[in-house]
């Protein structure tokens, strides 16, 4: 009977993996708005350090776009946190089987963390055999990596299938890139415009209408900063007049304050 590790990565949150990129990417607004440009430019990088940001503020499922963005262009990390994600639902659908997916793409880009965990996940579904294969896999792009012990109470014809899957996955060499459609139409990009009624708009458009976060300035200088769809003030939100000074803060829809401010006699 072979003793199972236990598959932790399923169980600790994921902030404790995030945690050690703090100091690396603490940034201050001005910088925070030229990552999200670089981002949008396809930085695999920006990509990669904004998804971070977005998963420690706990946005989640903006986390997991920008992960996304960054596993279809080949990054090691960023597949791997797809896949965990699809395991724990984080952000995204909860689906083991489009997990295992990612983090075999993360595997054979070399990321030793997502090795060791399909390894531990195809041991625990009693598939001896690639959790073996996924060891050899590790042997042999570590140096000096060991075997676990478990392996030694396999038989000599489950090492060795499992040595000949590894070397086919090796010979495959590193997957192709992810076969992707045009992020143009539909993707979320930061903006400045002029609206046809004089207003100005800073903030995520899609297909340059206010869409996201963002902040409309009118003429007269009082400003909205929260939520927009579709052109409109909706979510929540927080309307300032031209001194500064809060009039209305909660939640819109299609433009205005689900709870208008109470006129004063």
């Amino acid at each position: 009977m072979i003793a199972l590790p236990r598959l932790s990565f399923l169980l600790f949150p994921l902030f404790l993996f995030l945690s050690i990129f703090i100091v690396s990417i603490r940034i201050n607004g001005a910088e925070s708005l030229e990552l999200l440009r670089r981002a949008q430019a396809n930085d695999v990088d920006s990509q990669v350090n904004l998804a971070i940001l977005k998963s420690l503020s706990g946005e989640v499922k903006d986390a997991h776009y920008w992960y996304r963005r960054a596993a279809k262009q080949n990054h090691p990390l960023a597949s791997r946190m797809v896949g965990l994600n699809h395991f724990q639902g984080n952000g995204t659908s909860k689906n083991p089987i489009i997990g295992e997916r990612w983090l075999e793409r993360a595997a054979k880009l070399g990321d030793e963390v997502a090795i060791e965990k399909l390894s531990t996940y195809c041991l625990e579904q009693n598939r001896t055999i690639e959790a073996i294969a996924w060891q050899y896999f590790l042997k042999g792009i570590k140096f000096g990596y060991s075997l676990p012990a478990w392996i030694n109470q396999c038989t000599d014809a489950q090492r060795l299938e499992a040595k000949e899957l590894a070397e086919k996955w090796e010979s495959q060499g590193k997957p192709p890139l992810y076969p992707t459609k045009s992020f143009v139409d539909n993707t979320p990009v930061y903006q400045e415009l002029l609206l046809s009624n004089g207003d100005r708009y800073e903030g995520m458009t899609i297909k340059g209408i206010p869409n996201g976060s963002g902040k409309r300035i009118s003429k007269d200088g009082s400003s909205y900063l929260g939520g927009f769809k579709d052109g409109m003030e909706n979510g929540y939100g927080t309307w300032f007049d031209k001194r500064g000074i809060i009039k209305n803060q909660g939640l819109w829809k299609n433009g205005k304050p689900v709870f208008a401010p109470k006129q004063k006699n």
